[in-house]
């Protein structure tokens, strides 16, 4: 499987973002993004299930996890809306890394990107200026 390499759609705004030093700070950080998601769903025209909410922020915790482990710092956690559409990008500072899908062999990694893959509605990336941005949206 290869990612998209293609920019979210363009009619998103950021609502909140939140830097993520290192991996133990994810938690706290997908914390932060479970409240600001549960705030958000509330006023939404179609509310969200709670399921959906958690695999924002599942999917999320994984994008952000890869980024402190095999981007550069500093990697910040962005969460974009319009309507009932949600994405989270996930930006590093190492474009010349594309992200890698695992392969399915043990050992290999990669497969937080599978992961999210089956759990968003399309995920892709993108190299601007000197960030790199993998992102997964929501409907």
């Amino acid at each position: 499987m290869t990612l998209l390499e293609a920019a979210p759609p363009a009619a998103l705004t950021e609502v909140d973002a939140w830097t993520v030093r290192d991996v133990d700070d994810v938690s706290h950080v997908r914390a932060m993004l479970q409240e600001r998601l549960t705030t958000l769903c509330a006023t939404t025209p179609r509310p969200m299930d709670p399921k959906a909410q958690d695999r924002i922020v599942l999917v999320a915790s994984e994008l952000a996890t890869n980024a402190v482990r095999h981007g550069s710092q500093p990697v910040v956690l962005r969460l974009l809306q319009h309507g009932s559409t949600f994405v989270v990008d996930v930006v590093d500072h190492r474009p010349d890394a594309p992200p890698v899908v695992g392969t399915g062999g043990a050992g290999t990694g990669g497969f937080g990107l599978l992961l999210a893959a089956r759990a968003a509605a399309s995920l892709g990336w993108f190299r601007a200026q000197d960030a790199k941005h993998v992102w997964a949206r929501f409907a």
